[in-house]
């Protein structure tokens, strides 16, 4: 009777961090190594090993998996943009690692040179008030007409215009234009 697996498949392809590295001359120090999950991403992602810092053997049993501990210092570039030298200890024991071969390696720093980065929209600082907003402000009798934005660093792809910088985006309150104004015609 064949076996039947249970259970939420992996998308790891690869081997440890650990296991790679192992075998290598100084840990793998100046080598490249790329995640398999990242390589969806059209924009050049990789990892050159700085420093590795194994847990050798302890003396306790199972000595294997004392070997695939320790402190991995790396250079991350993740998706064109360069993070500098990062620890990546918690994620060493994913198996989705590859090596990338010496004659690759030209490759993939060509890439990273070659990138541009996506462009910025610039947003406008302030924006109206919404419409009920707006009334409920008239009859307090605030001053303000316009809301202060906050946009968090969390948001990527946009920054908040300074003195003098002309918006390249503007909010406003409203359904705004429709993706398919054709749809809209003689209702709107």
């Amino acid at each position: 009777m064949p076996y039947k697996l249970v259970g939420r498949t992996t998308l790891f392809r690869g081997k440890r961090l650990w296991e790679i590295i192992g075998h290598l001359k100084n840990f793998g120090e100046g080598r490249m190594v790329v995640r398999s999950t990242f390589e969806k991403y059209p924009e050049p992602t990789f990892y050159r090993i700085v420093l590795a810092r194994p847990e050798m053997d302890t003396g306790r049993p199972h000595m294997d998996e004392d070997n695939m501990k320790g402190e991995v210092l790396v250079e991350k570039v993740f998706r064109g943009m360069h993070y500098g030298v990062i620890n990546m200890s918690r994620v060493a024991y994913k198996p989705d690692f590859r090596l990338v071969h010496r004659h690759e390696e030209a490759r993939y720093i060509e890439a990273f040179r070659n990138h541009k980065p996506a462009d910025v929209d610039i947003v406008s600082p302030v924006m109206d008030m919404p419409p009920l907003l707006k009334m409920v402000a008239e009859r307090d009798g605030h001053a303000m007409r316009e809301l202060k934005l906050k946009i968090g660093s969390k948001i990527k792809g946009c920054r908040v215009a300074e003195e003098g910088e002309v918006p390249t985006k503007k909010f406003a309150s409203g359904l705004g234009t429709p993706a398919s104004p054709e749809l809209y015609e003689g209702v709107i």
